[in-house]
């Protein structure tokens, strides 16, 4: 098993860097999730404009994520042809988009959204971890 910091531990070539953009367009879209709530409990009168404008920051969120994710992920399962990141990955990005749509209920965007960038932050780990594995082709 991998120690912590050898996860992420690669050279920066090639699907990397997309796996890595991904991963950091997962994680501003957790922070902002998790830091919302807390700014609308605490600045009381900016909660309404919060509240207001949330969709969109989210939609905007989302709209660089699916093309890096969807390119990444595809691009990797084609090289590693291991189809469970594949799948993690778009398990996630349904989430965030049945969150940020909410199709099902506003009161679950956030766990929705969360439970989708868990997902494919952890579908980018496995997709270079994969891809290490594969020798360059040549």
């Amino acid at each position: 098993m991998l120690a912590t910091g050898e996860i992420l531990n690669f050279a920066p070539t090639g699907n990397h860097r997309l796996d890595r953009a991904a991963i950091w367009f997962s994680g501003i879209c957790l922070i902002h999730c998790l830091v919302i709530p807390f700014a609308v409990l605490a600045l009381p009168v900016i909660g309404d404009h919060l509240l207001g404008s949330e969709t969109m920051v989210h939609w905007l969120l989302l709209a660089p994520a699916v093309p890096v994710s969807i390119f990444s992920l595809w691009f990797g399962y084609r090289r590693h042809d291991y189809l469970a990141g594949l799948l993690i990955g778009t398990a996630g990005l349904s989430l965030m988009f049945i969150g940020v749509s909410h199709l099902i209920d506003r009161s679950v965007e956030i766990p929705l959204t969360v439970a989708g960038v868990l997902l494919v932050t952890i579908a980018h780990v496995l997709n270079m971890r994969r891809l290490r594995k594969v020798p360059p082709s040549s």
